[in-house]
């Protein structure tokens, strides 16, 4: 874990008391996952020590025959685990930070009211949704400073839609520029399976904690959000090509097969360089978006390089925008 004071130090008691029930309902949830996990364990073993014992006709003692354990969880949360380590649920060890963000997700935005029945249904989904699709080993994979741990097709997924985490804004948070306007205008939606799409969302948005994790590292604060800049350039050809009615249904799908079980990790989202002919496909996009996310869009017809400076360093924005970023930011390529 990392030592950046309490991220939630900021709740009140109604707010703590909601979170103590929350995390008290899901770890009974945990208890009894591990449980039922452990009972199947002992019963394949004993069905292993049985096949051993007729095929070789000796009698076993127990300590040739140590029961595995493929479920043993830590005591505390632990960022990375493997796979194997966890019950089929997903079920693990949680932080406050984690639980409450979950809890936020479902939070109504006016009346400020929690739903945590709805809530804890969303964080079981979501760590079932992890562990069917092996997250941990994606987390494994970009920590590690090997490029051929990155699947080809995830590497391939990341040229037709280009994204780049540029640097930290005033307050730490990992910022990402995206070429999303390239992306409706190239129509890639067909150059790779949806689930080839999925795997490289999931990239994308596991990298949105490696990226939270090493900002606290290196401010000693607690940093629990990225924001979100996307350039629709190119999104008028993709409206008179009529390629971005491609695009749209991927987005969508992808929100509603993936995004939603990685809630509350995005502060603010601007759009910027959206023609005013662009308005109708933004609302097809904005209404298939979480309300909570929606709530966070800004839109701008140019690029606003004063809300960029409000929000960065121009050492953070990149220099076609205007700053001073020299980073690599390519166009989006050709499938």
């Amino acid at each position: 874990g990392l030592d950046v004071g309490d991220p939630l130090a900021a709740l009140n008691d109604h707010e703590r008391r909601v979170l103590a029930a929350f995390r008290e309902r899901y770890e009974f949830h945990l208890k009894t996952a591990v449980r039922d996990s452990a009972d199947a364990n002992d019963g394949d073993n004993d069905d292993e020590e049985k096949k051993d014992s007729s095929s070789s006709h000796q009698q076993s003692s127990n300590d040739d025959h140590e029961p595995t354990k493929p479920n043993s969880l830590p005591l505390q949360p632990t960022y990375t685990l493997p796979p194997s380590s966890l019950p089929p649920s997903g079920l693990r060890p949680l932080d406050d930070v984690t639980l409450y963000r979950y809890l936020l997700s479902d939070r109504h935005h006016k009346h400020l009211t929690f739903h945590p029945e709805t809530s804890l249904q969303r964080l079981l989904s979501a760590l079932r949704f992890r562990q069917t699709h092996q997250a941990d080993l994606i987390v494994r994979n970009l920590a590690s400073s090997s490029p051929t741990d990155i699947p080809p097709s995830v590497l391939r997924c990341q040229t037709l839609r280009i994204a780049i985490w540029a640097g930290r804004d005033r307050h730490h948070r990992p910022v990402v520029f995206e070429r999303l306007g390239q992306f409706f205008q190239k129509g890639h939606a067909s150059a790779a399976t949806f689930e080839e799409w999925m795997e490289s969302y999931l990239y994308f948005l596991e990298r949105h904690f490696v990226e939270m994790r090493r900002a606290a590292e290196a401010t000693g604060r607690p940093v629990q959000r990225i924001v979100y800049f996307a350039d629709f350039q190119g999104v008028v050809s993709s409206i008179l090509n009529r390629k971005i009615w491609t695009i749209v249904p991927l987005l969508k799908h992808l929100v509603r097969t993936v995004e939603c079980h990685y809630p509350e990790i995005v502060d603010h989202i601007i759009l910027f360089n959206v023609p005013r002919m662009a308005s109708a496909a933004y609302n097809v996009v904005k209404g298939f978006l979480d309300p909570v996310t929606a709530e966070k869009i800004e839109l701008f017809a140019g690029v606003p390089l004063e809300r960029f400076r409000e929000c960065m360093g121009e050492e953070v924005i990149p220099k076609e925008y205007g700053g001073r970023n020299e980073m690599e930011y390519p166009q989006t390529g050709d499938a």
